[in-house]
């Protein structure tokens, strides 16, 4: 983290120093600073070494990484579930956390999750060269919107704070507004200042920030007279729909790579995990021309053949990141250091290196792509690479707000529902790029008409809604804030068919 303070103080130096530092060289700070995890939750919290004891395993310190890979993979149920918070706590204080962030849980309830005011001390300097690098702030009067969910949520509040300490540091001609999740201040704003700008960032998630383009379109806003950029997160999008969000602000995709682009982030380890580069949205783009490369590069696992992940770069000495068992295993110091922790994302992990050779062995040349699209070497950081292909839990993610099969499941436990046998979740991409959830649910019936169909869904979609609002505080949030993009679309299929047709064995999948 020293290192990387120092750097980002001087933006002369960032793009010099991180473009030359190899691959090799983070490789060896990223487990350093995962075993400075490790110190950490066994000397300084008593849920670790209680629940390394309770596994069996020795709590003397962890020295290399080979010991490091023998300790368990933990997650909420198995580990923050287990322990209070004082104990899952460095020091066991929660009252050393600067700030608290909160998520849904799965059965209802909210997990808090402790925030120390260093691991967060780099993100507007973080954040600074980013805008400078992607979006040239420097040179260019600039307005931000940050329309993420405000509140307790980890996204909204922490840009807009680390921004706004970006914008009072007087460098730049940058002035950052937070209106949050709500579409008429937005495009009131956009409407009477965003002219006075040179440009305007939208910062948000996907589906929320596609429902502010259509409508200001609707209304007669000519987005490209704007120069607007689009800077997301919560969630991921395909190529097609990066397109087509470029060709309505009046970006060429091809050319400006980061104009429509994010980063990857979680409540539990984060929100600065990794971002895209110039580099990652090009070899997405590489990806998209030859299937085989996407092959190559990326693990098709459960079911996800034919999808390309999100790519994204990280700074394995502010986050160690491993792939065990085709998920993402991250190990982070916060406010409750974790280590060797699943959110179950299904993904993996690639070095710069192999990533190059086989770019190479497909004819690729990746410094030649991005020369020919104005990026210089210079900004190609032989940091590691990460994808993301989402949650193998069955969890979707709407809007920012997480959608579990476990509310799913109480919902209809609670009306009684007896007709329904498993259920799908899904994010659907419409003929028009609106992502939208979908629920599928399996009825006994093994005959249905087309009414019985839309009767049905009618009926279930009002029980889910309702329910869904009560068990789920994100979804209730994101329901009031965006209905157009959190509300659901809610089929039901008669068994063994539709998406329930393929052969089933004695589990249930509850992702599509």
């Amino acid at each position: 983290m020293g290192m990387q303070n120092i750097v980002l103080k001087n933006r002369t130096l960032t793009n010099a120093v991180m473009s030359r530092i190899p691959s090799g060289s983070h490789a060896k700070r990223g487990e350093k600073y995962a075993l400075g995890v490790v110190e950490a939750a066994l000397r300084r919290t008593r849920a670790y070494p209680d629940y390394i004891k309770c596994e069996g395993l020795s709590v003397d310190a962890v020295s290399d990484m080979s010991a490091f890979r023998r300790l368990p993979v933990i997650d909420k149920r198995l580990y923050v579930d287990r322990y209070p918070l004082s104990d899952l706590a460095l020091d066991g204080s929660p009252s050393s956390a600067y700030t608290i962030e909160k998520s849904s849980g799965h059965s209802g309830g909210s997990y808090y999750w402790l925030r120390l005011a260093e691991e967060d001390a780099i993100f507007p300097q973080y954040l600074e060269h980013a805008f400078v690098q992607f979006y040239k702030i420097d040179t260019m009067p600039t307005l931000v919107l940050i329309t993420l969910a405000l509140g307790t949520w980890t996204s909204g509040e922490k840009m807009a704070q680390a921004l706004r300490q970006v914008a009072a540091s007087g460098k730049y001609p940058l002035t950052v507004m937070a209106p949050g999740t709500n579409v008429e201040e937005i495009l009131e704003i956009v409407a009477d200042i965003g002219a006075l700008y040179a440009q305007t960032i939208i910062v948000g998630y996907p589906p929320f920030v596609k429902t502010v383009i259509d409508e200001g379109t609707r209304r007669g806003l000519d987005w490209p007279s704007l120069h607007v950029k689009i800077g997301l997160g919560g969630e991921g999008y395909s190529e097609p729909w990066r397109e087509h969000m470029a060709s309505v602000i009046g970006v060429d995709p091809d050319a400006d790579l980061l104009a429509v682009s994010g980063g990857y982030g979680a409540a539990d380890v984060g929100m600065s995990i990794g971002r895209e580069y110039a580099a990652t949205v090009m070899i997405r783009k590489l990806c998209v021309a030859k299937p085989d490369l996407a092959r190559d590069l990326f693990s098709v696992r459960n079911g996800q053949s034919g999808m390309l992940p999100n790519l994204l770069q990280y700074n394995p000495a502010s986050c160690y990141i491993e792939e065990v068992g085709d998920e993402l295993v991250f190990t982070a110091l916060s406010g409750i250091p974790l280590v060797r922790y699943n959110i179950h994302d299904n993904g993996g992990v690639i070095t710069f290196d192999r990533a190059m050779e086989i770019l190479g062995d497909h004819g690729c040349d990746l410094y030649g792509e991005l020369a020919r699209r104005g990026y210089g070497p210079e900004q190609v950081w032989k940091l590691p690479f990460f994808y993301v292909y989402g949650r193998t839990d069955g969890t979707v993610s709407i809007v920012g707000a997480n959608v579990f099969p476990q509310n799913i499941q109480a919902v209809l436990s609670e009306s009684r529902d007896q007709d329904i046998v498993t259920f799908k979740l899904a994010v659907e991409t419409t003929p028009s790029f609106s992502q939208r959830l979908v629920i599928s649910l399996e009825h006994n019936a093994h005959e249905l008409s087309e009414e019985q169909e839309t009767a049905l869904s009618a009926d279930y979609y009002k029980k889910l809604v309702d329910g869904l609002r009560c068990t789920n505080a994100d979804f209730r949030d994101a329901h009031d804030d965006n209905p157009e993009a959190a509300d659901p679309i809610v089929r039901v299929h008669a068994r063994g068919t539709g998406p329930f047709a393929e052969h089933r064995g004695i589990k249930y999948r509850y992702t599509v």
